[in-house]
């Protein structure tokens, strides 16, 4: 039987993407690394590729709006919230001040929100804004962090989703590691795909989902972690910890990786994202 693009990639599936499937958490563990942990969202972005929506409005992109009620990062601070997350730090750069005023202290939803800006306005990328905030003391480095970029909207799991990712950090523990990426195991390609053998096309499939696991842009780090940051990462350049931090804790074995279904993760960068954002919302009624 000849190859197809489906059949290769189910094969590289299998040979790039095992998951833990014998772990065992409690729902006991959870809910006592609930109350260790603080929800991290960086909003300092000045969202170029989706600026038809911010230019127009003069927000920042994690205040748009997909359904008329609330912004993206207002409805992750419900979303943690309802899970029984209390403390939430904001990394702020772009329009500042308009996101502390959009967000408030989160009184709204019964939590504590603080905020750690950019040092003197330059932009210092993820990683360069999460040492900013353990330097400033914004960010508490006794607890475990959940790192959740609010244009990653997660949409229509069956269990609160924060659950699902304090278990999956978890599980990493158990096994040596210290940080955790949430992935989806394949992404859909922006553009027909095909097998070419000899110049000759021998299938071809249009947008094909591609095998590869793909980080939503939700890490959880151990307090451990914050060490690497202080060695690894400046304020003098913008770095992402995907970069600098990452691949160190991936070489040492300390980096563990939950799947998450590809359909769940919507993110929010582009026209089409909001578009994708609306049926979502619209389907399971968040």
């Amino acid at each position: 039987m000849p190859d197809t693009l489906e059949s290769i990639m189910a094969e590289l599936r299998s040979r790039i993407n095992t998951e833990d499937r014998f772990t065992k958490v409690s729902r006991e563990e959870v809910e006592s690394l609930k109350q260790e942990t603080v929800v991290v969202m960086p909003a300092g972005g000045k969202g170029t590729r989706i600026r038809a929506e911010t230019d127009n409005k003069r927000i920042n992109k994690v205040m748009i709006s997909i359904d008329g009620r609330e912004s993206i990062i207002e409805r992750t601070v419900r979303d943690y919230a309802s899970f029984g997350f209390k403390k939430f730090v904001v990394l702020t750069g772009f329009m500042a001040d308009k996101v502390e005023e959009h967000l408030g202290n989160g009184s709204r939803w019964s939590v504590e929100i603080a905020y750690s800006e950019d040092p003197e306005g330059r932009k210092v990328g993820n990683a360069g804004a999460l040492l900013n905030a353990l330097e400033n003391g914004i960010l508490d480095d006794m607890m475990v962090s959940i790192v959740h970029n609010p244009d990653d909207m997660i949409v229509g799991l069956e269990r609160p989703y924060g659950d699902v990712f304090l278990e999956g950090h978890i599980k990493g523990r158990k096994n040596g590691c210290i940080s955790t990426f949430v992935v989806v195991p394949e992404t859909p390609f922006q553009y027909s795909g095909m097998i070419i053998e000899n110049g000759k096309v021998s299938d071809i499939t249009k947008y094909p989902p591609i095998a590869i696991p793909a980080h939503t842009g939700i890490t959880m780090f151990d307090p451990e972690c914050y060490d690497y940051f202080r060695r690894l990462v400046t304020l003098e350049r913008e770095t992402s910890f995907e970069n600098v931090v990452s691949p160190v804790l991936a070489r040492e074995g300390r980096l563990f990786a939950i799947n998450i279904p590809s359909e769940a993760w919507i993110p929010v960068n582009d026209l089409k994202g909001i578009e994708r954002a609306k049926s979502a919302l619209e389907q399971f009624k968040t």
